[in-house]
């Protein structure tokens, strides 16, 4: 994932790559913003950047050994935690992200790395009520494989998508490295939610805000899918709120589908509320 891949944030992209340059890299970074504006598309082209051996005009090179590996998520230097869970009776505070990193390398791919927490829920089948979380076991392989010596590159690079699903304990466990990292340790966290990450954690690192994606930068992503109505651009940009999964609904029609659904399970509230209305008036 190159800077080139993501969509707008021109000047974001030029001031993370000019930190890297200029040897200005915090130790842990947290990226706060919403999953439709790219957040965590962004968060790895940083780290890509950061890996390149053959850095230029402001962007990694896609081509060196440790950009090819990166774009697979498979580089030995880069680990990736994220929430996981999965349908059966047993306990699951046991599993960890390496469990299912081939699921979420599929989303990935299927995606160009721009998906929510929802999709990736749903791409583990965990139904309406199951969520992820990020256990005292995964927080345990965290400082584990952070022990070790880095393998091809200069720095060891721990990206943890949504830490606000980790839980109280957890978080507390890595608190230290982040306080005392190993020399070239770079945390970067990935939130959607900073207020449910712990104070401590927050206190630890530098915060990188994502901002919503502009009105023009959405128009280039509707042209470019086919539409040229300039009215029906500007007022699908207008609908898509700087988002772009909300843009990817509207394009689709999953959004109609969305509102037709939630209008029918309303009406049919309002025919239960109107029936026991009636049967208590009978009785």
């Amino acid at each position: 994932m190159r800077f080139c891949d993501i969509k707008g944030h021109a000047e974001l992209k030029r001031r993370l790559a000019a930190g890297i340059d200029g040897g200005r890299i915090s130790h842990a970074q947290l990226f706060v913003g919403a999953a439709g504006s790219g957040t965590l598309a962004l968060a790895l082209a940083y780290t890509q950047y950061l890996h390149c051996t053959n850095r230029h005009n402001g962007d990694s090179c896609g081509e060196c050994p440790s950009c090819r590996q990166i774009e697979k998520l498979a580089h030995p230097d880069l680990h990736m935690v994220f929430p996981v869970n999965k349908q059966c009776k047993k306990p699951t505070n046991g599993l960890v992200a390496a469990d299912f990193i081939d699921e979420f390398r599929a989303l990935w791919e299927r995606t160009g790395g721009y998906f929510s927490a929802q999709q990736w829920y749903d791409s583990l089948d965990l139904g309406k009520t199951l969520k992820g979380a990020i256990a005292v076991r995964e927080a345990e392989e965290m400082i584990r494989k952070l022990s070790f010596k880095s393998f091809s590159s200069r720095y060891k690079t721990m990206l943890v998508w949504l830490p606000e699903t980790m839980n109280e304990r957890a978080a507390n466990m890595i608190l230290k490295i982040l306080e005392e990292p190993w020399e070239d340790t770079i945390f970067i966290l990935v939130t959607e939610q900073p207020d449910k990450i712990l104070g401590t954690i927050l206190s630890r690192t530098q915060e990188v805000t994502v901002p919503r994606l502009s009105a023009e930068d959405l128009m280039v992503e509707i042209r470019q899918s086919g539409i040229d109505d300039e009215a029906e651009v500007r007022n699908m940009a207008r609908l898509a709120c700087g988002d772009f999964l909300q843009l990817q609904q509207l394009l689709s029609g999953e959004e109609d589908e969305i509102k037709n659904e939630n209008f029918n399970l309303f009406r049919t509230m309002i025919n239960f509320r109107h029936f026991y209305d009636r049967l208590f008036e009978i009785v």
